[in-house]
């Protein structure tokens, strides 16, 4: 697991509470939610609880699952009237069922293999009531990959309530098993003095989806799918999958 999830949570915990309008993911979500009368949920992936806390503030009944414990320290602390899950989605296995499962913040991107995303759609697809939806974001690899040819690397810098962090992000293309790249990021907090210091780097494999690819994987698992969405995010375009379990 990558340690912008476990050894740099809090930093994760800050920046992307700049980088990701919590607000706007949620009432994007929500409409989709509303469309399947969707009561009851699973959040998969959930990191620190940022969109949790606004759904169940909503009265959505929620629980959350997520593989990092430093994650969830911060998801509990936050929601302490939450239910959450220490699991990998891979290998999902819950007694409660649910109307929809959500995965945001393209989570689906750590599945490197398609067996690995089959068999996290297998399990999700054995949580969801029939009738239910399984709705997530995910990078699109035919407008990303160029995307990332011609911009290499990018600089974030945040300020948040424990002072200015900046993330250098350097891609590098690995085709060899499909639309993958390495992410290697560097972090960096600001000074007193203004100049910034180093916090440490950090590497992540990630995959990137074309849309047949996504909704073959889908459909494999048992999911029909209902629509693929363009949406812009805080890096780039990403697409959004709607599937039922019909």
């Amino acid at each position: 697991m990558s340690k912008l999830y476990t050894e740099y949570a809090e930093v994760y915990h800050l920046m992307y509470q700049g980088l990701i309008d919590y607000d706007e993911e949620f009432v994007y979500y929500q409409k989709i939610l509303a469309d399947f009368n969707s009561k009851s949920l699973l959040e998969v992936a959930c990191g620190t609880g940022q969109l949790g806390r606004r759904l169940v503030e909503a009265g959505y009944t929620y629980q959350g699952l997520d593989m990092s414990a430093d994650m969830l320290d911060f998801a509990r602390e936050m929601l302490p009237e939450g239910q959450f899950h220490q699991q990998d989605m891979r290998y999902i296995q819950l007694s409660d069922t649910f109307d929809a499962v959500l995965s945001t913040a393209r989570s689906v991107s750590y599945l490197l293999k398609n067996t690995d995303a089959l068999s996290t759609f297998q399990n999700i697809k054995k949580v969801l009531k029939p009738g239910g939806i399984l709705t997530f974001d995910f990078i699109d690899a035919n407008t990303y990959i160029p995307h990332i040819l011609a911009n290499p690397m990018a600089i974030h810098e945040v300020e948040t309530t424990k002072g200015k962090f900046k993330r250098e992000n350097h891609y590098h293309i690995n085709f060899t098993d499909g639309w993958c790249l390495t992410w290697d990021a560097k972090y960096f907090k600001q000074s007193e003095a203004g100049g910034y210091e180093s916090l440490g780097n950090d590497k992540h494999q990630l995959r990137a989806f074309t849309e047949d690819e996504m909704c073959l994987l889908l459909e494999l698992s048992g999911l029909k799918v209902q629509a693929v969405l363009e949406r812009p995010s805080y890096a780039y375009n990403t697409k959004v999958a709607i599937a039922q379990n019909l």
